[in-house]
């Protein structure tokens, strides 16, 4: 096993806390599903945002990391994958009728629709993809395995 840097582990936990705590679509995403539809329903955005973490994982381990980084047009795409899907949750949040609305004012949503908002959010959600595809292969020891 090959031994890692006191100084890049550092810089690594120091970077992700950084990141961590800044504020993005996906925080953002909990904090208002929490507020609009209770503490439940930001778990299930949280379960939903987790699986998005493993499904990045999985890419990257399989090397589609790499492509990315090969080609620009195919980065661009993903984060205009990313930009078109946050415009669709504006549109969706626009066009949504007062017949979607419960009498106590809040919007009907089942488990899995929450569950799935949260997947989908994640694997769009710019700033993860640059962690997974730009700054995490930074700290990885390609010797090490």
């Amino acid at each position: 096993m090959i031994p890692i840097p006191c100084e890049s582990l550092l810089a690594f936990f120091a970077a992700s806390l950084l990141l961590a705590i800044s504020p993005g679509p996906d925080n953002l995403f909990v904090l208002a599903q929490s507020a609009l539809h209770g503490r439940k329903a930001g778990i299930l955005v949280t379960f939903g945002l987790c699986t998005g973490l493993v499904v990045h994982t999985t890419l990257v381990a399989l090397g589609v990391a790499a492509l990315f980084k090969a080609s620009a047009l195919a980065f661009t795409l993903l984060k205009l994958t990313g930009a078109a899907y946050l415009v669709f949750l504006a549109f969706q949040a626009f066009r949504a009728s007062s017949a979607e609305v419960k009498k106590d004012g809040r919007p009907v949503l089942n488990r899995f629709r929450l569950y799935r908002r949260g997947i989908i959010m994640n694997i769009t959600n710019p700033k993860v993809s640059i962690f997974f595809l730009a700054f995490l292969p930074q700290f990885v020891e390609v010797g090490a395995g």
